[in-house]
């Protein structure tokens, strides 16, 4: 390529390396990894291409970052060869004895049927308490998941049982920041936030902002958007503050309900059927 392409580095995002040139990246990555071939699969390249990173791609093919970074500086991407910062340390081993019920979810029939399996892991993670633990089974190391559920208190351990089958345990240290059973509002994090928007088809996502509206425009607005909601369709509100009168709709209508503070006065919102 004449042009040289954007700078990347091991935190690079997939995304980005596909938006610049994702034929050639494409066909880069499985000429060096045949386990690249998934990005072949548009549904699952939906699904983690935004996730991760380059050093988390890495991790779930096996493959080697330096050799992934030859490998697109070889198609014009430029590599930020600036010190790295250290390895977050490895996590504190889970202590299985401790464990009588397990609770497991087997998510491969979800990506054989193209379906994103975060909503149901998201649930059983959130109806955790202290010291319980849930057992996913997968194809490959769930890396974006793994990066999620340690920053919402979760110990993780990793278990190559054979080439196309990984058993990934997660135990809650603390006491859940993150409810989506129950249909109650809940707080999350930038990533959480992120991570459910990113399961939803940008052509069903329905955005209002009723943050100039005098009350009580704002739940009617909203009330209203609900009403013409489809069962895989999500409701994006701009807000400048929690709506709790709209609470106790949402949970009539057994809706699931997160917000996250942007600022003191603003407020994002979800709200889509679990």
């Amino acid at each position: 390529m004449e042009k040289r392409l954007l700078t990347i580095n091991r935190n690079t995002r997939i995304t980005a390396l596909l938006a610049a040139n994702q034929e050639a990246v494409i066909e880069a990555l499985v000429k060096l990894n045949r386990n690249f071939s998934k990005l072949r699969n548009p549904i699952l390249r939906s699904l983690f291409a935004r996730r991760i990173s380059i050093e988390d791609a890495c991790r779930i093919a096996r493959c080697e970052l330096n050799a992934f970074l030859s490998s697109m500086e070889q198609i014009g991407f430029c590599i930020d060869q600036r010190p790295e910062e250290g390895m977050v340390p490895a996590p504190k081993k889970i202590d299985f004895s401790r464990h009588e019920n397990v609770r497991e979810l087997d998510v491969r029939p979800y990506l054989d049927q193209d379906i994103d399996p975060l909503k149901e892991i998201l649930k059983l993670a959130g109806s955790l308490k202290k010291g319980e633990c849930i057992k996913i089974i997968n194809s490959f190391e769930p890396v974006p998941l793994i990066n999620l559920l340690h920053d919402q208190g979760f110990l993780h351990e990793v278990e190559v049982v054979e080439e196309n089958l990984v058993v990934t345990w997660f135990e809650k240290k603390e006491e859940p920041v993150v409810n989506l059973s129950e249909g109650h509002p809940v707080s999350v994090d930038k990533r959480m936030f992120d991570s459910v928007l990113d399961q939803f088809n940008p052509e069903k996502i329905r955005c209002i902002d009723v943050r100039q509206l005098e009350m009580p425009q704002p739940m009617l607005r909203i009330i209203a958007n609900l009403e013409e909601l489809a069962g895989d369709e999500l409701l994006y509100v701009h807000h400048k503050k929690l709506p709790v009168f709209l609470i106790p709709e949402l949970t009539k209508r057994g809706l699931t309900f997160l917000f996250h503070h942007k600022s003191d006065q603003e407020l994002e919102l979800l709200i889509y059927k679990s």
